[in-house]
This record gives C-alpha cells, sequence and structure tokens, in this order.
C-alpha cells in the first residue's frame, strides 16, 4: 500500500463531465476501483446535483459501500443511511415559483426525496429532465406536490442561457437562496450555504477525515464549493476554466478517457 492511499480516507467525484463520460456511462474500471478503494479502506463518494432516487438507482451495486453527495448537496448519505438533508419552507417555495414564472424560457423542476416533480410537458424539457432525474412525476399543479412532499431544490432549464437570463433576474433571491449554475442550460436554487462543500464537510465528519485526507474531483462551477473544503483537489482536463483556477491539480485525460480512474490510480499507487 502506497504513502498516498495511507493519507486518503474518501474520494469524491462530480459525474457528469467528471466521472461518467458523453454518453452518462461510468468507466468499464469503475467496479474494479471501488474493490480496491474498499480494500483499503477508503470510502468512494459521487457528488452530483442529480436526485437521490437517481444516484440509488445508478450505484445501486454499491449503495451501502459508498457515500452519496445528491441534489448539489442538499441530501447525504452514507453507506446507505440518510445522513443530511435539506427543505425549503412551503411559503417560500410559493414565492419562488411565482418568480421563475415570471421569467421567460424557465422551466422548473421540484426536487424531493422521493421524487422530482414538472408541470410543463414540453416534450425536449421533459426530456432533458428525465435524463438526470429518474423519478419524474408529471403534475397538474405544484400546490399538492408542497403540501406533500418535501422540496431541497429547485432545478431550473434555462432556454436561453442561465447566466444571462436567470441569473441576473432572480439576483434579489441571493441573501436567502444561492443560485447555483449546474451544466450548461441549468440553474438550481438551494437554501443559502448549501452546496456540495457543506455536504461534504458533512461527510467528513461522519466518517472522521480530515481536510488532507479527502481528494476531489469536478469539472464545472457547482463543484467550486468541494474545492474549498479539501486539500487534494482535482479539475478534469476538460473543466470550466474558472475551476481550474482555483484546484490544486488538472488531470492528465479527460472525463472522456477515463481521467479520475487514471489519476487515483497513480497517485495512490493503486492495482486494480
Amino acid at each position: 500500500m502506497g504513502q498516498g492511499v495511507r493519507m486518503i480516507k474518501i474520494i469524491v467525484s462530480d459525474l457528469d463531465g467528471t466521472l461518467l463520460n458523453s454518453k452518462k456511462e461510468l468507466p468499464e474500471r469503475f467496479p474494479k476501483l471501488i474493490k480496491a478503494l474498499n480494500r483499503e479502506g477508503i470510502r468512494f463518494v459521487p457528488a452530483s446535483g442529480r436526485a437521490v432516487h437517481t444516484l440509488k438507482v445508478q450505484f445501486f451495486e454499491y449503495f451501502h459501500e459508498i457515500g452519496l453527495i445528491c441534489e448539489n448537496g442538499n441530501v447525504v448519505l452514507d453507506c446507505g443511511e440518510m445522513i443530511y438533508h435539506v427543505s425549503i419552507e412551503k411559503k417560500d417555495l410559493v414565492e419562488l415559483l411565482g418568480l421563475i414564472e415570471k421569467i421567460d424560457e424557465l422551466r422548473p423542476a421540484l426536487c424531493g426525496i422521493h421524487a422530482t416533480y414538472i408541470m410543463d410537458r414540453l416534450p425536449a424539457f421533459e426530456a432533458q429532465v428525465r435524463r438526470f432525474f429518474y423519478n419524474t412525476v408529471i403534475v397538474e399543479n405544484f400546490e399538492e406536490v408542497i403540501n406533500q412532499e418535501e422540496i431541497c431544490k429547485i432545478s431550473n432549464v434555462d432556454g436561453i442561457n442561465p447566466l444571462t437570463n436567470a441569473w441576473p433576474k432572480l439576483f434579489s433571491i441571493t441573501d436567502h437562496y444561492d443560485l447555483i449554475p449546474s451544466g450548461e442550460n441549468w440553474i438550481d436554487i438551494v437554501k443559502k450555504g448549501e452546496n456540495k462543500g457543506k455536504a461534504l464537510q458533512m461527510l467528513m465528519a461522519n466518517i472522521g477525515a480530515k481536510p488532507e485526507e479527502t481528494m476531489v474531483f469536478g469539472d464545472f462551477l457547482n463543484d467550486l464549493s468541494l474545492m474549498e473544503v479539501c486539500e487534494h483537489t482535482f479539475a478534469m482536463k476538460n473543466a470550466h476554466p474558472d475551476l481550474k483556477a482555483v484546484a490544486k491539480n488538472i488531470t492528465h485525460k479527460t472525463n472522456e478517457e477515463e481521467g479520475v480512474i487514471d489519476t487515483i490510480i497513480e497517485v495512490l499507487n493503486l492495482k486494480l
């Protein structure tokens, strides 16, 4: 076992643009990686804007061996146990949805613990939501959902550009909520301070890992908070320039080339 392995307890990886390829597939060597990390007592943690019910399906085989940071940090699980989740108050949801409704080409999805809910039946929008949120339910109105389900996040698809369209028009809410760009057409509304970085700190405390015992990989702006709370930070070769600017390392390979797997093997001197 190499020196690097002895000092690392947690490895966190974003999914889209980081661990997954453009077809949204896990690397072929992923099962062997998990076995090797388990042998060394290292917890692997996928971290994504995707829903908890989606990640449970994606990582079903490993559910009781890994951590999961879901909904951009608003739901956190460790070895199958939910250790943290956030709920947006009902009255705030009503106000936020009222603001969203006034913005052209902005379509919301309410992200709950059990499902993701949408009203807009536009086929292109529905297809985009279902790509990331497997258990998507179409409802006639959001009122019933708000009264029955805990909602942790509002994910919005911006048909124009989230940074130039939604962001400036929603800026008034940023005293109490964070706006998180989570993909080319996506912008999430979450309670202020709830992000992947805070979620990682929850996992670190649960496992007993220090910043210097934690490694993270990311590619986009919603991974910035991960880079702020631990020592071993890697931006993907294909990452957003702003993320590369703050990460301490840049991978030699892209997500298409299994850059996460190769970097872990190299840095930790692992044998798969």
